[in-house]
């Protein structure tokens, strides 16, 4: 990924976030923070974080920046706090294959809910 002045604001903004945000909310802050950017911009640079693993998309249009490795997330459907786990029920790889001839690449989850503060 080129880096560009927009994409270092960008970038800098996501990894700051600590709770799931949409692109129009990423929009907003860099330009509240005097850095103007075109919403495709944002888009962009959204898509190229999320093929490098540093950001997924969630549901209803939402991202989260993520850390590298292999981890899901828990969504709160209250008040959005989204959290890491390396907690995994997905099947290993080898049974996999063993049992469909598929091999997995990677795989995604993420669980919603209630967190402990909203419960």
């Amino acid at each position: 990924m080129r880096n560009t002045r927009q994409r270092s604001v960008l970038t800098g903004l996501v990894s700051s976030r600590h709770h799931a945000f949409t692109a129009e909310e990423l929009w907003g802050a860099a330009r509240d923070a005097g850095s103007p950017v075109g919403l495709a911009t944002v888009y962009r640079t959204l898509a190229l974080l999320e093929a490098d693993g540093r950001v997924r998309r969630l549901d209803r249009g939402r991202f989260i920046a993520c850390e590298p490795g292999h981890h899901h997330h828990l969504v709160c459907v209250s008040c959005g706090a989204v959290e890491e786990t390396e907690l995994c029920a997905a099947p290993a790889v080898t049974e996999v294959r063993k049992r469909h001839g598929f091999v997995v690449q990677h795989h995604e989850a993420d669980l919603y809910g209630v967190c402990g503060k909203c419960a």
